[in-house]
């Protein structure tokens, strides 16, 4: 396994010391006595948040943060960012209408699908995003609106790009598995001079979903990069990332008297003929300059493209061939025979296009007898969304016919669905930000941030056929100003010791998601504060951290409908989530490593014009939570790892309905390094092929479906090194 340390902060930090070769592509770290800090670690790649943002390595930051390093995920066979998530506790999944948001995710039970980036800009976009171009994968948890801006109201999860190093390495992987999975990767770091390289990384896929008989992933990608200057004060990267998915997506099996349906685990409830496909690009540059030791300006331009079509149908009781269309009341109890389920098929397409640039600034300097690390920066950019509304046919003449539940075919024929709508929203946004960290003395660090957010959208729809409302076509305007503080107090008792407590914000404007209605256009931003204490310990050497936060997480104005005015919203909402994080990782001995995290919430509705939720737990949040990883080295040619996930049960909807069981799923792994260019390595992902609810959605008793997990699957990987 190398040199393969796992950190943690809050619940988790899983990560592996990369090569210390590879290093040489990051920028320097800005605080001079990380090296000196047991255990340090730098976090290599593109563009690191905790680097670039917090001044810090993720041990000192007083918050909890997540590290997944790409040696874990490839020791896993993670091949797409929701795998690699299940390192970090406190993550449940949303499965979305369709997968229509792509990768979504719920973060210290918030939602967390617009709080997705890339190299620390902004990647909310529809498409799932491969391992193969990941360095590292940074999840911060708790409000960060000082560094991200709007959003964020669980965390943020960064990931990190692969990029150029002086050291030459190629390598490339091929995987196949039970899952008829045909999977391979390239990765070619070659120094072009002293101080220059380039770097081509590469992936194509074609897979299944064992046990989920419709379901395909087909995907491709390339990610060259070049980096001048690497180890100088003057460092450029540019780097560019093409990434194309055709996929059939999995619809789930439909939620019935407050449960999964009791069928078979293999039934498909969408059809053949369902397709998601998307493309990215994305190019960005990035400039640092050294002005000396102590001053360091760094600027990320990125140009981002993002296309999708999403054309599926997934489980719904409410279809108009049956007059009294059963619901979760009125369905025959556990006898199914006869039940239809219909074919629901809200479908879009979608174009979008992102300019942004963002400027950092890194400066130490001392004010009598205090050192202070200055921390400033602005981000100006643009966003352009172009989303398409199919006509659904689903309740009217002519629909989808419906399916038995016990026997759904997937071979009905499609009809057919032209747009219906189209609605352009253009959003700006411009911000500053600064944070201090002033060390006094050796003992103590008091950090103080503030940043400053204007946000505007401008939402333009239109209809493409006859007969949509005028009412939905209502041009509509929104801008918001926010100023979003953050103060922490660290305590170093030693130089293995940090005990922190820290306060921060989010907001989450009307337009977060690049949309707007009536109901919202006129409302303030969604604010959210959270208040966290915690304590992180190194232990042997720094080999092994040992970590703990409490923390809470309050919106006191979230979005409900107005009692006194059903077809108006209305800021009256009142959510909180209390939480205890632990976790342990690291080498427990030279050979015998472990990540390891447990996550308790206590999420609840406080307040809301729906009686029904008021003191109820929010949907898709697991009390609790646990991840495990070990790996144990028996010699330097053999290795096995073992682990798995515990989320307990959940409910699927606020007012809990609907109840998801608790499970869990095991993990296996060996590997075989048959010499210093080659390992190969088996994996069995549910080794006791365990039925897992993992992804849901829920908009009613009729309207819902839960997406099961893989049943056991083996892969197979070869690797070669040169």
């Amino acid at each position: 396994m190398g040199v393969f340390r796992i950190w943690a902060t809050g619940a988790l930090l899983g990560s592996a010391c990369a090569p210390a070769a590879f290093a040489q592509a990051a920028d320097p770290a800005p605080i001079a006595d990380d090296a000196a800090d047991p255990g340090a670690i730098v976090v290599t790649g593109l563009r690191s948040v905790t680097r670039d943002k917090l001044a810090i390595d993720a041990i000192k930051a007083p918050q909890s943060i997540s590290i997944v390093d790409h040696t874990l995920i490839e020791h896993q066979a993670d091949t797409r960012l929701e795998d690699a998530l299940k390192n970090v506790p406190g993550i449940t999944l949303n499965a979305g209408e369709g997968a229509a948001r792509g990768d979504t995710v719920n973060l210290r039970g918030f939602p967390a699908y617009n709080d997705i980036f890339l190299d620390g800009i902004r990647d909310a976009a529809v498409y799932t995003r491969d391992s193969f171009n990941l360095e590292t994968l940074e999840v911060l948890k708790g409000p960060s609106a000082v560094l991200f801006g709007r959003g964020s109201t669980g965390g943020a999860i960064n990931q990190v790009s692969k990029a150029p190093t002086l050291a030459p390495q190629w390598s490339a992987t091929a995987m196949g598995g039970t899952n008829s999975l045909i999977r391979a990767t390239a990765d070619a770091d070659q120094p072009i001079g002293r101080d220059a390289a380039i770097r081509i990384t590469a992936m194509g896929e074609h897979s299944q979903v064992t046990d989920r008989d419709g379901v395909r992933n087909r995907r491709w990608g390339i990610a060259p990069s070049l980096s001048l200057g690497i180890g100088g004060p003057d460092m450029l990267t540019l780097s560019y990332l093409h990434q194309e998915q055709d996929d059939v997506p999995d619809v789930g099996i439909p939620i019935i008297n407050g449960a999964p349906a009791q069928v078979a685990r293999n039934l498909d409830y969408g059809l053949a003929s369902d397709h998601f496909r998307a493309t990215v690009n994305l190019a960005t540059a990035r400039y640092r300059h050294e002005f000396s030791t102590a001053v360091t300006v760094s600027s990320t331009l990125r140009l981002a493209d993002y296309t999708y079509v999403n054309v599926f149908n997934a489980p719904n009781f409410a279809y108009s061939g049956s007059p009294g269309a059963p619901t979760a009341q009125t369905l025959p109890g556990p006898v199914l025979v006869g039940v239809l389920v219909g074919r629901d098929s809200p479908s879009s397409t979608g174009h979008r296009t992102n300019l942004i640039g963002q400027t950092d600034v890194i400066a130490t300097f001392t004010t009598g007898a205090i050192a202070h690390t200055l921390v400033a920066g602005a981000e100006f950019g643009r966003e352009h969304d172009d989303v398409v509304r199919l006509v659904n046919p689903f309740g009217k003449a002519g629909e989808t016919p419906a399916t038995p539940l016990l026997d759904p075919d997937p071979f009905e024929t499609s009809v057919a669905q032209p747009g219906r709508t189209r609605a352009v929203t253009t959003a700006w946004s411009a911000a500053a930000y600064v944070i201090d960290t002033a060390h006094i003395g050796q003992k103590v660090d008091v950090i103080g941030g503030l940043r400053f957010d204007r946000f505007s959208a401008h939402y333009r729809p239109a209809a493409l056929i006859a007969g949509v409302s005028a009412a939905s076509l209502v041009p509509l305007d929104h801008a918001d100003t926010v100023w979003s503080p953050r103060a922490s107090l660290v305590f170093k008792p030693d130089d293995r010791t940090r005990i922190y407590a820290s306060y921060g914000t989010s907001f989450d404007p009307s337009a977060e998601a690049l949309s707007l209605n009536a109901k919202t256009a006129n409302l303030s931003p969604v604010i959210a504060r959270s208040y966290e204490v915690g304590a992180k310990i190194a232990l042997r050497g720094g080999k092994l951290v040992a970590t703990a936060a409490l923390f809470r997480t309050q919106i006191d104005n979230a979005q409900v409908t107005d009692p006194d005015h059903p077809t108006q919203i209305t800021l009256a909402g009142n959510q909180r989530v209390d939480g205890l994080e632990l976790g342990l990782n690291g080498h427990l001995t030279a050979k015998w490593e472990v990540t390891a995290g447990y996550t308790h919430l206590i999420g609840k509705t406080l307040a809301s014009s729906d009686a029904a939720t008021v003191g109820k737990r929010l949907a898709n949040v697991a009390p609790d939570a646990v991840n495990l990883w070990t790996e144990y080295e028996f010699s330097d040619a053999f290795e096995l790892g073992l682990g798995g996930t515990y989320l307990g049960r959940r409910y699927a909807d606020f007012a809990q309905a609907a109840t998801l069981p608790g499970f869990v799923t095991v993990d296996a792994m060996a590997a075989w390094t048959v010499n210093r260019h080659v390992t190969l390595r088996v994996n069995v992902i549910n080794l006791f092929d365990t039925l897992a609810w993992v992804n849901s959605y829920y908009a009613s008793p009729t309207e819902n479906h839960v997406i099961p997990s893989a049943g056991r699957t083996a892969l197979f990987t070869a690797a070669v090194t040169f």
